[in-house]
């Protein structure tokens, strides 16, 4: 490798900025080159569902940072640029342009594209939510809707339908699964996400799917759900999931698995190649297995990482997974990873809409989910990283010392 080396990021959103602007903290003196698809420079994408669909904040504000700031660190922002090929002989990747860009040392921070649902007519009111431009085009059609409709009740889902009825918004949802969010968080949380949605006045029809889209003039009108009923809608959000994006991954014949790339502890695919976000298949050093996250603040942390180990030595990357959901007045909080666990452990009033769920294998807290009790997640985060085995009654018990226990882990 040269003395100094150009790192080049393909992607430009949280995971990507992070490595930009991590090398540069980490007194990196190579090239570097930010290359984002899309033509705004990173921005804070959980905005989108939330305050920017709602209005509270200008455009502006969903950037991460000043646009004159890279060109200060340094840093060669390639906006509109989309990375169509990957050469691993000769460390060139193919933009969609024709040009060609060389590469030391590569990361991956291509991300998702959300799952289209195959019979589902692409009209003028009918939206998927991922980049900023998504997030202006619902604003828009929101605020001229009176009745707005989610297909999918996952987290994208569900804080749609919660921005837009605190809009005002009429709001239909629609779930194929028996309860919303289901996958991510199991069916005790589901039931309470189901409640808390209803009570706030979400028609939430769960084991239901669209069976037919009525349309004219470029738009859906109406459906016809599998339970019978028509529904009259004016605009229509899918939200069915995304699909990891490894198509450059496949081009340098890197390994795939658990639905992305795979990675070792220090986040490398191949000597020179990092990958991170929802792609990276984390060989995670804590928990001794793969993990594959797709959710924003993973991204943007395992990108500093990447910055560190590129700077210097690659090394293990051991933070806990971690991330959030605000849904009316109710902020959820999960630290860890739950896949693999025997019990769980509720602490706090599940009624009162504050409390926190521990997930243990073999008396080790896998993952914390918390209800607007943010410190007993953030308190539990050394227990988890040290495999610290405690009793259940301290977890279950709201007036135990939890930051004491850690401390002393």
């Amino acid at each position: 490798m040269t003395a100094k080396p150009t790192v080049v990021v393909v992607g430009a959103g949280a995971g990507g900025d992070a490595v930009a602007w991590g090398l540069r903290k980490q007194g990196f003196q190579g090239s570097i080159l930010l290359i984002g698809a899309e033509s705004e420079r990173p921005y804070n994408r959980p905005y989108l569902s939330k305050q920017l669909l709602r209005q509270e904040i200008t455009t502006e504000k969903t950037f991460l940072r000043p646009a004159q700031e890279y060109e200060r660190r340094n840093i060669q922002l390639l906006l509109n640029r989309r990375v169509v090929r990957a050469h691993g002989s000769d460390r060139q990747l193919e933009l969609q342009s024709g040009g060609r860009i060389p590469w030391d040392v590569l990361v991956l921070a291509t991300g998702s594209e959300p799952r289209w649902l195959p019979d589902a007519p692409r009209r003028a009111n009918v939206f998927t939510l991922r980049s900023l431009h998504d997030g202006l085009a619902l604003q828009t059609a929101v605020a001229g809707a009176g009745r707005v409709m989610v297909v999918g009740a996952g987290f994208i889902g569900m804080e749609v339908a919660a921005s837009a009825r605190q809009l005002g918004k009429e709001v239909l949802a629609v779930e194929v699964a028996p309860i919303p969010m289901g996958r991510a968080l199991g069916e005790e949380m589901g039931q309470i996400y189901a409640r808390l949605h209803r009570s706030r006045g979400v028609d939430l029809r769960t084991g239901v799917s669209v069976s037919r889209w009525i349309e004219s003039d470029d738009r859906v009108r109406a459906v016809e759900l599998s339970d019978g009923t028509r529904e009259e809608v004016d605009l229509i959000l899918i939200g069915i999931g995304v699909s990891p994006r490894v198509a450059l991954a496949e081009d340098l014949g890197l390994s795939l698995g658990e639905g992305g790339v795979r990675v070792d502890e220090a986040l490398r695919a191949a000597p020179d190649v990092f990958c991170i976000g929802d792609i990276a298949a984390h060989q995670h050093p804590v928990y001794g297995r793969p993990l594959r996250v797709e959710h924003w603040q993973v991204a943007q942390r395992q990108g500093t990482g990447v910055a560190t180990s590129v700077a210097g030595q690659p090394e293990p990357y051991r933070e806990i997974p971690w991330f959030w959901s605000d849904q009316y007045d109710v902020n959820l909080q999960y630290l860890g990873n739950s896949r693999d666990f025997d019990e769980t452990i509720t602490r706090g009033n599940t009624e009162a809409e504050k409390f926190s769920i521990f997930y243990r294998k073999d008396g080790v807290i896998q993952a914390v989910l918390s209800i607007n009790d943010a410190r007993t997640g953030r308190f539990s985060r050394d227990l988890i990283s040290r495999r610290t085995v405690v009793d259940g009654r301290i977890l279950a018990d709201p007036d135990s010392d939890l930051k004491g226990l850690a401390a002393s882990a």
